[in-house]
């Protein structure tokens, strides 16, 4: 079967938001430790790995989310039925992530573009011919 245009859409929308996590992460790396060392600063070497440590939550997932995202791309474009399944749990936990990251201090413009390309992907996933090109 030929891959439909709106599977190459949700393809480059897929590589672009893996593109997106992958900086994300990268650039989320140096919260924890500001704000570790602040938390041990005031409150002990404990509170800031605590601190820390949940902070750290974010870029790890971000990364994760991020090379996830690439191997979905090359399965999108090569009409993967694992990959639409995979591009469906991926998005909906980075809206999911974007939603409670939209309440953290800073970056809001990059949770909102994020979002609205999670939201994007989830639109052109459960179009009705890229469903029948994934066969589902």
């Amino acid at each position: 079967m030929n891959r439909p245009q709106s599977v190459t859409v949700l393809a480059i929308l897929q590589l672009i938001s893996g593109i997106f996590s992958l900086l994300e992460g990268l650039l989320s790396l140096l919260f924890p430790g500001i704000f570790g060392g602040l938390g041990a600063a005031f409150g002990g070497a404990k509170i800031g790995a605590v601190i820390g440590g949940f902070i750290g939550i974010f870029p790890a997932i971000s990364f994760i989310l991020g090379f996830l995202s690439l191997l979905l791309t090359w399965g999108l474009f090569q009409l993967k039925n694992w990959a639409w399944t995979g591009t469906l749990i991926v998005h909906v936990i980075a809206i999911l992530m974007q939603i409670v990251r939209m309440f953290d201090s800073g970056g809001r413009a990059v949770h909102f573009l994020t979002l609205g390309f999670a939201v994007a992907s989830i639109y052109y996933l459960l179009r009705p011919d890229v469903k029948q090109a994934f066969r589902v």
